[in-house]
């Protein structure tokens, strides 16, 4: 019996401790939220031997009815754009004055050491940013190495100048198989930890532009096969670029992650009510051929 009732009035403890959580649960939270207010998103680049590409677009707040299927809605038409090196104007045009979104420039080419002021002039509003191509520094090699039977993940081999502050970013496609130059999560790094080393890394492969979906059901989605012909197009960029893309996959990672830690965009746009970047890139290529 007295077995029982010492059980009985531990049941009856936890029942008391239970009814007194569940009840603090129960105490109703007021959060009020920031005012949302529309930005313009600016996704801007330059590189050696191409002219400027623009893609404008308003942002869609977070909290609200946002009708994703119709991605256009937010396309950004009418806009005037021009980038200038100090000598040349070149003002951009839209590849579709009916859609918007896409402004390309025709005069001004980029080249190592060149500096680009971009200026953007919409509804009543003008935005600027700066951006410069850097010498580039080159891979020393890049190889493949197998991680699932013929699958696996491009890998590279770098030497880091001594004491320059380099930052980079990585692209690459796959012959007859990607339309683009794609890069992967997490593809732009700088060389605090790395300054004057040579080391190794590795990069899975990314996705093509709106073809998310269709990767993520890829039964080897991320890896190289044998057979395949990669071209990697690694960048050598600015901090104020890198610091972006830092920011931005820091953004990426943490969306709909209540318990991490807010990460706000590094833009180096200016102008008021505005996110993105205007980067400038210093490409190297190389080829390589995975065989078996």
């Amino acid at each position: 019996m007295r077995v029982i009732k010492k059980i009985s009035f531990g049941i009856y403890t936890i029942t008391f401790l239970m009814a007194v959580v569940l009840s603090s649960c129960q105490q109703k939270i007021d959060i009020k939220l920031p005012e949302y207010k529309e930005k313009l998103v600016v996704e801007a680049s330059i590189e050696t031997g191409k002219t400027t590409q623009v893609l404008l677009s308003m942002t869609a707040p977070y909290f609200g009815n946002v009708d994703l299927s119709n991605p256009a809605r937010f396309f950004v038409k009418g806009a005037f754009i021009t980038v200038t090196d100090g000598t040349i104007i070149d003002t951009l045009k839209e590849l579709d004055p009916n859609t918007g979104y896409l402004y390309l420039g025709t005069k001004l080419i980029g080249h190592p050491g060149g500096v680009y002021l971009m200026t953007i002039k919409y509804n009543n509003n003008t935005y600027t940013a700066v951006t410069n191509i850097i010498n580039p520094i080159p891979l020393d090699s890049i190889y493949f190495k197998a991680e699932r039977d013929t699958f696996g993940y491009c890998w590279g081999h770098l030497t880091d100048p001594v004491g320059q502050g380099n930052c980079y970013r990585w692209f690459a496609k796959r012959i007859t198989k990607d339309q683009f130059f794609a890069a992967p999560f997490n593809s732009a790094f700088d060389d605090k930890f790395i300054d004057g080393t040579s080391f190794d890394f590795s990069y899975e492969r990314p996705p093509q532009p709106n073809k998310e979906s269709e990767y993520a059901n890829e039964l080897n989605a991320g890896f190289y096969s044998v057979g395949d012909t990669v071209i990697v197009k690694f960048c050598t960029i600015g901090t104020k670029e890198y610091l972006f893309w830092r920011s931005f996959y820091a953004n990426k990672s943490s969306n709909g992650n209540p318990f991490s830690a807010p990460a706000n965009i590094q833009s180096n746009v200016s102008g008021g009510e505005v996110i993105g970047a205007f980067c400038g890139y210093s490409p190297s290529f190389d080829t390589l051929i995975i065989k078996k």
